[in-house]
C-alpha cells in the first residue's frame, strides 16, 4: 500500500498551532484509492522531513487561495511550508499530484502570474486530453471551483488540456512525475472513476 503525504487546508487554533483540515470528500477519495497518509509534523515551526523520508509521494490539495492573491495568515503559512514540501519531493524525484491551489502554487514557484477568471466556480468542463503520460482517456468531464487560473506554464511543463477560454486544466512536467489538475477529483463529476484510475496508476 502506498503511503503519501497530504498537504490540505489549515486552521490556526487559539494556541497558534497549525491544524490540518481534510474535507470529507477527500477522505472518501483516499479510501477509494487505498492510500495511507503520513502526517506532516513540525519541530520548532519547521517541517520534520525525517518523518517523511519513507513516503511514496505528495499531494498538494486544493482549497483557498495563495497569499499573493488573498492576504490571510493561513495562506501565508501554507504557501511557505508547501513550497518547501514541493522542493523536497522534487529533489527526491517522487511523484507530486497538485490539485487546484496546489497547481497554482507550483506556477507561482516558477514565477507564473495567475489570472482572475469568471464562470469557473460550480461549473463543469469537457476536456480533450492531448499526449498525457498519466491519463489514458481521450476526453473527460470535470468540475471547476477556482477564481484564478493559469494560462501560461513554466518551461519544463506541458499543457495536456485547457478550456475554450484558455484556462489550463491539466499539465505535466516534461521529465519529472508531476501531474497538475485545476479541477477537484475528490468532488462530484462525471469522469470520477476515470480520474480515480489515473491517480492510482500515477502513484
Amino acid at each position: 500500500m502506498k503511503t503519501l503525504v497530504l498537504s490540505s487546508k489549515i486552521i490556526i487554533d487559539k494556541y497558534q498551532k497549525i491544524n490540518f483540515q481534510i474535507d470529507q470528500d477527500f477522505c472518501k477519495l483516499l479510501r477509494k484509492l487505498e492510500f495511507c497518509i503520513t502526517p506532516i509534523t513540525f519541530k520548532k515551526k519547521k517541517i520534520d522531513f525525517k518523518n517523511l523520508e519513507n513516503s511514496d509521494g505528495l499531494i498538494l490539495a486544493g482549497g483557498g487561495d495563495l497569499y499573493k492573491y488573498k492576504k490571510k495568515k493561513v495562506n501565508k503559512i501554507r504557501d511557505n511550508y508547501e513550497k518547501k514540501l514541493f522542493k523536497y519531493y522534487f529533489r527526491k524525484n517522487k511523484p507530486i499530484l497538485a490539485i487546484c491551489r496546489g497547481f497554482q502554487l507550483i506556477a507561482d514557484i516558477y514565477g507564473i502570474k495567475l489570472e482572475k477568471i469568471k464562470n469557473h466556480v460550480r461549473k463543469f468542463h469537457l476536456l480533450e486530453i492531448n499526449n498525457s503520460r498519466f491519463i489514458n482517456d481521450k476526453k473527460i468531464k470535470v468540475n471547476s471551483y477556482h477564481n484564478y487560473t493559469i494560462k501560461k506554464l513554466p518551461k519544463n511543463f506541458i499543457k495536456i488540456s485547457d478550456t475554450r477560454d484558455g484556462s489550463i486544466e491539466i499539465a505535466e512536467h516534461k521529465s519529472k512525475k508531476i501531474l497538475c489538475l485545476m479541477f477537484h477529483p475528490e468532488r462530484k463529476m462525471k469522469s470520477s472513476k476515470n480520474i480515480l484510475t489515473s491517480i492510482k496508476n500515477f502513484f
